[in-house]
């Protein structure tokens, strides 16, 4: 590239994601996926309460698990099926905690290990 324009990361991520092909579809009559969006919970917590960064670690990880609440409470009236929840790489005590708030409500959920997040979100089946 000779000009200097930076590169969208949401163009990056949807081609990750297999969004461009060169191939058709395989199924040409049934609906696209394409359209849609996943539905995602980012719990770095300078992009969920960027006002509150003066917070014990502690605090932090209590306002992130009752943001899970109620992103998991939002889906459910959505009648979504699957969603995400971006954990980050860390030290993985927030990881840790949110697969046992998971396991605690019985919410079936694996590690997510394919692009983009590379093992760093945990996928909801709701």
């Amino acid at each position: 590239m000779s000009d200097n324009k930076s590169i969208d990361p949401n163009l990056l991520k949807r081609m990750m994601m297999g969004e461009f092909s060169c191939y058709p579809s395989p199924n040409k009559n049934k609906k696209s996926n394409q359209g849609k969006r996943n539905l995602e919970l980012d719990l770095h917590f300078d992009k969920l309460y960027p006002s509150k960064s003066g917070l014990s670690s502690f605090e932090k990880l209590n306002h992130q698990l009752e943001a899970v609440d109620e992103f998991i409470q939002s889906a459910k009236r959505k009648s979504v099926r699957s969603a995400y929840i971006i954990v980050g790489k860390g030290e993985g005590v927030l990881k840790k905690k949110v697969s046992d708030y998971l396991k605690g409500s019985k919410i079936q959920h694996n590690t997510v290990s394919d692009p983009p997040y590379f093992g760093n979100a945990i996928k909801l089946k709701l």
